[in-house]
């Protein structure tokens, strides 16, 4: 790879006459050869990863990400022992949840992931997702009133919540307790919420900011499974990995860094999704 110039496929120009650049520096030549070489991958293929900034030691994970390596401690995100704790407290003690999410695939598919977890366990739910035109982004008063009044003992924000103080409080006020899985950035001051597990948060050091809001919410169920284990034993286990499938469409709609764990949720998750259980997904495809 060093030396003469090579060209894939011995294409030296563009359509319109341009002559290909070459945009490796001489260290990145010498990094895509060790790719090359180690791992068996064509050249071409080697000079992108170099290019990406991979190293040779990096190219596996890169290429072959698994979820029992890149998977971070959920306990690491502010706030998750909480949600995980008072989302589990409501599984064993049936209470009614609702869901509150955002309009988006994200938030829809974040909305589906709890609501899945919560039908494993037989627990009722509900998921309010607001009109996008009449009501706006995140949770208003009104709806939270509403999911109380039908019998909601815990709201879960889904995607939104971090910014709504108002509405967590017209919530609390109401007799419900909240909880906050987000990942937008924070504008102000935190709402008065049970747990606000979000990891843009200025005080989370989990340096889990990449993720989106289906990859936050999946953690929080790592974490209640875990819980649940040992408090339900003689509960069926619920297949966690069978859901990233929604993980990795909110990965991929989101537009958030196919870095760290996010790379590990999508090819994992495309993979369920090649199965076609989710009955919702294979309609759309």
């Amino acid at each position: 790879m060093t030396g003469e110039r090579r060209f894939f496929l011995d294409v030296r120009q563009s359509a319109t006459g341009v002559s290909w650049g070459h945009r490796l520096t001489e260290r990145q030549d010498m990094v895509a050869l060790a790719i090359a070489q180690g791992h068996g991958v064509p050249d071409i293929v080697a000079r992108v990863l170099a290019g990406r900034g991979v190293t040779a030691e990096q190219t596996e994970r890169f290429l072959d990400p698994t979820i029992r390596e890149l998977l971070p401690n959920p306990a690491s995100l502010t706030d998750m022992e909480k949600a995980a704790a008072r989302l589990a407290d409501a599984i064993v003690a049936g209470e009614k949840v609702a869901i509150f999410g955002d309009y988006d695939v994200d938030g829809a598919a974040s909305s589906a992931l709890l609501k899945r977890f919560l039908t494993h366990f037989s627990v009722p739910s509900e998921i309010y997702i607001p009109d996008r035109i009449f009501e706006g982004y995140g949770p208003n008063p009104e709806a939270m009133r509403e999911l109380i009044s039908r019998g909601a003992k815990l709201i879960v924000t889904v995607d939104c919540g971090t910014n709504s103080a108002a509405s967590i409080e017209a919530a609390k006020q109401a007799g419900a307790d909240v909880v906050v899985l987000d990942h937008h950035q924070v504008g102000g001051a935190l709402p008065a919420a049970d747990a606000v597990v979000n990891p843009n948060r200025e005080d989370d050091l989990s340096g889990q900011g990449h993720l989106c809001a289906a990859g936050v919410v999946f953690l929080c169920l790592v974490q209640t499974a875990k819980l649940l284990r040992e408090r339900l034993p003689n509960a069926d286990p619920v297949d966690l990995l069978s859901l990233l499938d929604l993980v990795a469409l909110a990965t991929v709609c989101d537009v958030v860094p196919l870095t760290g764990v996010n790379r590990a949720f999508v090819v994992k998750g495309l993979q369920v999704a090649r199965q076609q259980k989710n009955e919702g997904l294979a309609a759309l495809a």
